[in-house]
Parts: C-alpha cells; structure tokens; sequence
C-alpha cells in the first residue's frame, strides 16, 4: 500500500503521484518551504534538566504520551545528575534509559545542559551572585567542566554526540559559546538576562518570543534561538489553563509562520519539580499537536531538525527550468547566503540528527505522473501532492541536482518482504497453533493489502490456513520431523515474491518413558525419584562426583547411576549427592490450564554453598535458578516456595529439574494449581500484538503507558513505553504482555 505523507523518508527505487490533467503546460516554478511540509508553522519541545530526580515525569509521563502520537522532542541532560547509579525505569542510571529508549526507539534528541548546573556568570539574582561562576576563562576548570566534561558524558553515557546547549538560569558568555562553535555545537538558548546584551552578529539577544521564519545564525553558522518558558507561574494555573497556554503559543506560530521553542520541565500530577506541567494537560497539549500535524499546519521536530532545516534554507534557492521538448522539469540550486560562511555538508555530514528541506513545485497546469531524479540517481525520499497541482519533495540541496520527469501510465512495482517470516524450528509434536501476520511480511506499493492474494505452499505434516491476511499454523496429531512453508503474494497486476519459513517438529518423548509407564499429574506433587525411563543423557544426567553411592545399592531403582537415598524417616526417597550440571526429566499431564505455584522441600546444611534449582517446561526455562534454604541437616527438609505464579497450559509436556549448583538434596516438588490468581481468563485482552510469534520486534496496537513483559517465570524481563517492542534482548520462549496496571494479559511466542 502506497504510503503519502508530509514527511516521510521511506527509501523507495522511485515513487509516483498521479495529479489530474490540466488544461495547458505553462512555466513551472518552485520554493524552498519555510518550515518542513510547507506546513504554516514549526514547533519544538525542549524538556530541561534531564537526570534530577525532580523531573523524573520526562521519562515516567512525557516520553511514553509523546511517542505514542508520533511526536518527538529534545531534553536536556544535567549530566552529572545522569551519571550516578539511579534506577530509571529498570535501567542502571539516567543515561541508560535516555540510551535505549528516548533515543534508540523514539527518536529523541538529547542536548548538553551543563554538568553541574552552575551558572556562567554572576548577577544580582539568587543563584548567580554567589559562586560558584564560570567567568570568561576558557581555561578554568569549572568553565571546561560544565562544557567539555559535560559534552564528553553523554556521549560516554548514550553514545550520541550533543551539538545544542541550554545555559544554566540563562546566564551565558561569549567565550562559552566561541568554545561551544570550536566542539561542533550548532546553536544554544542564550538567554536575556545575562549582563551581555548587544550582539549583532545574532539575530536576536533575548528569547521569550517565537523565531520569524528568517532567524539566522552568526557568521560561522550558530544559532542563538528563542525559547518560551513555561515556569512556576504557569505550573500554578489549573488544566485548563496550562493547555490553552501551550495551545496558544501552537495557534501563534500557525497565524504567523513562527518557530515557537517551547521549553518544559517535568510533567506530572503531585505538583513537584520547577515549572511542573500537569499530566492531563501535557496530554491534551500533544493531542492538539497531532491534530495540527495531521492537518498539514504544524511541523513539529528537534531543535536540530529545525536549526539544519533552516541552514539548508539560507544557503539554497531553487531555480526551475522546463524543457517542453522532454516534457521535463529540472531544478538546479542557487548558492546564496554568502554572509554565512557554512559549507552545508561538512555542517551536516557529522550530526546524528538533521532533515531536508521541502521544495514545493508549483506546476502550473502541467499534468501526468512524475518521478524525480537527483543526481541521476532515483531519489529516495516522497513526492506527493499536497492540493493537486505541486509537488512536495523532501531533498538535501548538496546533494545535487534534480530531474523531474513524465513516467507515462502507472508502473506496477512487484511487491516485496518487508520484514522476513521467521522459521519454527523448536516446535514440539502437536504444538499449539500459532499466526504469522502475512501484512508484516510483505509490502506492495500499489497494490492495498486487501486486494493482495496470498498463498502457502510446499509443506506437508502441518496445516496453513490464511484468512484476512493471516496465517494460522496447526499441528497434526503426532507428526514429527521438517518441512518448510513458501508463502507467497501476488498483486493486482500478477507480479509474485515468496518468503519461506522453516518448521521443525520434535517429539520430546521419542526415546523416554514415564516411569511406571503413567505419567505424573499436574497439578500434584513430583516425587524426584520417578524421573523418566531412558537411561543417562536422555532422561537424567548423572555426574560422578566421587562420593557417589554404588548404583548397585540404590534402594528404590536397582542398578540406576541417580544418587537415590531413603529418607530419615525410612519411608520416602529423594535425591543426593548432587553437583552443578545433573537434571533430571520427568513426564507430566497437566489437567488445569492456568496458574500454578510451586514449593520445593529440599535439605542442605550451612556447611555448603546454597544449592541452586531451575525448572523447565518442554526445554523452555519456566522457573529460573533460585538459591535453597540452608535446613541446618542433610536430613533435616523444610519447604521453599517460589515467590510468583506460573503459567501451565493443559496437555502432555516434559519436565526438567536442572541442578545450576549442587550440594542440595531433594525430596519432591509441589506444582499446585491457583484458582484465585490471574487464571486463562485474564489472557483475553483487548489489544493486538503482531506479529506472534515474533522474532525481533513486535507492535503493541492499544493505548497505554507502559507494557511489562513477563516470562512464564513470572519474573518482569522488559518494559516498554513504546508501540514498537524491540525483543532482541529476549530470548526465545512463551512470555505474556499486560498494558499499565491491568491485570489482563496476553501471550506471545518468541522465536529466533
């Protein structure tokens, strides 16, 4: 399916547009849009003072509401309050969450805001006319502290480079900012209540208003740029009150093609932290900038989006020329701004973050498809129409020249896979069926979804069957073995692509028994002594550690190597002289789906290092190593029950006892169902995951804060404040989904 918008940068071999016939071809001509999109205004969010506990709503509140309407923002980190070992969120510091979650999936951009919070220079207001100051000495060591020790922590700590800076209570200097030019920064909020006013060379001195669409940077191509505040006036005002204040300043920009800068703090509901913005507020506040950005009338981006936007727009102008005889338009670029003395790729070439200019061809009646060329070269970036009669195309001038040309009728594209089918190649006989989301794996960009034709082919031993999209995998009764699934899609215009998917099915079971010939039920009790019938290596692996009874004289199973002892009590077994690598297989029948705890009765005495337990379910890992209790006795055994719920699905399944360290003796363990817990019937949810299973990454469809992942462990393995769920940190197994505080949950499979 062709996707239009204002500011996509989907690489594509070429895209096309179809515009309606006009009358007659008359002289095209053509502008560099004043903010991306030709959209009537431009936006930022600047949350400060990122790492201090008082604005811990950046991460808890911001990030999550922002990402989850496609909108991103700038922070600025106080880096020595990012450095300490804080937890934020499950990660080990500040720096660690900005890392892999601000910056890596939501696209957020950190700035340098000093490294202790000192001010620059002193003056007649409380914090600044007290030391400690930095002064205009390029070589103290509190001026390279707060800029170059700062600097140098976040790239330590995130490994992205800053190249914007936010002065501390806005008192700045100008070798501050002199030394800010020679690091590679592109702009700073300078602040007005500093005691240097007068500079020509900006454009401004002050910063509470919005930038005029011509804002310009000095010679050598920094920006000082305004910023609106909110502060603890505003942070006294009700909802209400706040929204139509930050709304306001959106319509303002929009009325009057504006940059507005808005600067935050933290955001919350308790009223702490500087300039707080309340939860509700901040949330109908970024509500109002989707709509505005879905309308057309607002960009909305970093500070470095921006600022690299408007070099580009200093430097360029475009020139149009139509040549009738080709019936093509070509667009050269004029080299203007002499005044700056910026070289616009060795400006961008370094930046991690940057966006190209939107040129706006008008094209004056002329009618057909059009593709565009830069550089001879098919343009990777969207040509779309935005009211019939221009096109829009995303570009960076440096690049090249460009060639906009007639394509004649529609092309049709073959379609593509966009994100490989993953292959099953861990399954067990008569697994449970599973989905793979065929819309995930393969794109068309002519061709919807819905008039899309997909197919599997070439298996045997499984059933496939697709419907809406979707595939659904089924086992047959007792088969076993490798086969391999080609699915295929095929377009309006009969053009096909095939992606395969391995499947490997294997009975766990094929060469033990249970012992008795029963196997044990769930939810009951395990006796350790009846693992499973098929000798050492399959059913239990035994390690002779020296002090090993003959297997001669086991007591309870003759002849077997497993270190079985009759308890003190002269009635019941359990297992002994146990060392770090022994396991043991049991076969069990699981009569209830649903949630189970578990109880060890284990004895060691204080004499050995803690025994170490680990429980697996079908060779997956369902109750992590945990340590045992000291009993005080080899023969004394006392009960350790596991702190959470385990989930068990009704059926056959194979259980494993695996002995991470040893040095503890066993006598059973009690799998007991929980009919109180969170049951099967908080696995229905009212939200969708895709695709499951899934591999690397999954997609959240539901709205929420955050989304906590569980092992069927019931240990919390990741959380997410993002639709986008990246899981290549996961390993592969059955895990659950619930959304914020539910307690409903759903399941998916990983499969690497």
């Amino acid at each position: 399916m062709r996707k239009v918008c204002f500011t996509s940068l989907k690489s594509l071999a070429s895209i096309l547009f179809l515009l309606p016939i006009g009358l007659k071809a008359q002289s095209p001509s053509g502008y560099i849009a004043d903010w991306k999109g030709d959209a009537d205004g431009a936006y930022s969010i600047i949350h400060d003072d990122y790492g201090d506990p008082g604005v811990d709503g950046i991460w808890q509140y911001a990030d999550t509401i922002c990402n989850n309407r496609g909108i991103k923002f700038t922070f600025g980190a106080i880096a020595n309050s990012c450095e300490g070992g804080r937890i934020v969120n499950g990660y080990s510091n500040p720096y660690e969450y900005a890392k892999n979650v601000m910056i890596a999936q939501h696209e957020h951009e950190i700035i340098s805001h000093s490294h202790t919070h000192d001010c620059a220079v002193g003056a007649a207001w409380n914090p600044c006319d007290i030391a400690p100051n930095w002064g205009e000495n390029p070589n103290s060591a509190n001026f390279n502290q707060q800029l170059r020790t700062a600097h140098n922590s976040i790239i330590t700590g995130t490994g992205f480079t800053p190249v914007y800076y936010i002065f501390p209570y806005d008192r700045f200097t100008h070798a501050a900012n002199d030394t800010l030019k020679s690091m590679g920064y592109i702009g700073s909020r300078t602040g007005w209540s500093s005691p240097y006013f007068a500079d020509p060379s900006f454009h401004r001195n002050g910063y509470e208003n919005s930038d005029l669409s011509s804002f310009y940077p000095d010679a050598d191509g920094f920006f000082r740029t305004a910023v609106q505040v909110f502060d603890d006036t505003d942070a006294g005002k009700s909802n209400a009150d706040q929204t139509s204040e930050l709304n306001e300043e959106v319509d303002d920009a929009i009325n009057n093609n504006l940059w507005a800068n808005r600067e935050l703090h933290n955001v919350g509901t308790t009223g702490a932290g500087w300039g707080e913005v309340n939860v509700n507020a901040y949330r109908d506040h970024i509500d109002y900038l989707k709509s505005k950005v879905a309308s057309g009338q607002l960009w909305v981006g970093t500070v470095s989006e921006i600022i690299t936007y408007q070099i580009q727009k200093l430097k360029y102008s475009p020139n149009i020329n139509y040549v009738a005889s080709s019936d093509k338009i070509f667009v050269t670029w004029n080299s203007i701004g002499a005044q700056y003395n910026v070289d616009v790729e060795s400006y961008l070439n370094d930046l991690s973050i940057k966006t190209p200019i939107t040129l706006v061809v008008d094209l004056d009646g002329l009618s057909g498809e059009w593709m565009v060329k830069q550089d001879n070269s098919d343009l990777n970036t969207t040509l779309y129409s935005k009211d019939g009669n221009k096109l829009y195309i995303n570009v960076y001038p440096h690049e090249g020249d460009l060639e906009i040309y007639k394509a004649g009728d529609v092309l049709n594209n073959s379609p593509f896979v966009d994100n490989d089918v993953a292959d099953f190649t861990s399954l067990i006989m008569d697994f449970e069926d599973f989905t793979i989301d065929l819309k995930y794996v393969f794109e068309d960009n002519e061709t919807s979804d819905n008039n899309l034709v997909y197919t599997a082919t070439g298996y045997s031993g499984i059933n496939v069957i697709i419907n809406n999209c979707v595939a659904t995998v089924s086992s047959t009764s007792g088969w076993t073995g490798s086969t391999s699934i080609t699915f295929t899609v095929e377009d309006e215009g009969g053009l096909k692509i095939s992606d395969i998917s391995n499947i490997t099915v294997t009975d766990l079971f094929s060469s033990q028994t249970p012992f008795v010939g029963m196997p044990i039920s769930i939810p009951g009790r395990v006796e350790v002594e009846d693992f499973d019938e098929g000798g050492n290596g399959i059913s239990f692996n035994e390690i002779n550690n020296g002090w090993d009874p003959d297997p001669a004289d086991n007591p309870y199973r003759p002849g077997n190597s497993v270190d079985i002892d009759l308890l003190s009590n002269m009635v019941d077994y359990g297992i002994g002289y146990t060392v770090a690598g022994e396991w043991l297989e049991y076969t069990v029948d699981v009569t209830i789906t649903g949630w189970y705890n578990v109880t060890f009765n284990v004895a060691q005495p204080s004499s050995v290092q803690d025994g170490q337990l680990k429980l697996y379910i079908d060779n997956a890992e369902w109750l992590p190593a945990k340590d045992m209790p000291v009993s005080g006795a080899w023969g004394t055994y006392i009960d350790y029950n596991y702190p959470k719920q385990l989930h068990l699905k009704a059926g056959k399944h194979l259980l494993k006892l695996e002995f991470i360290v040893g040095d503890v003796n066993v006598n059973y363990l009690d799998i007991v169902y929980n009919p109180t817990s969170t049951g099967e019937d908080l696995l229905k949810s009212d939200f969708t995951i895709y695709p499951n299973p899934a591999s690397n990454k999954i997609q959240i469809d539901g709205e929420f804060e955050v989304a906590e992942i569980y092992a069927q462990t019931g240990e919390l393995v990741k959380t997410s404040k993002s639709n986008v769920v990246d899981l290549s940190d996961i390993s592969e197994g059955v895990y659950f989904i619930k959304l914020d505080n539910s307690s409903v949950m759903q399941k998916i499979v990983v499969s690497k």
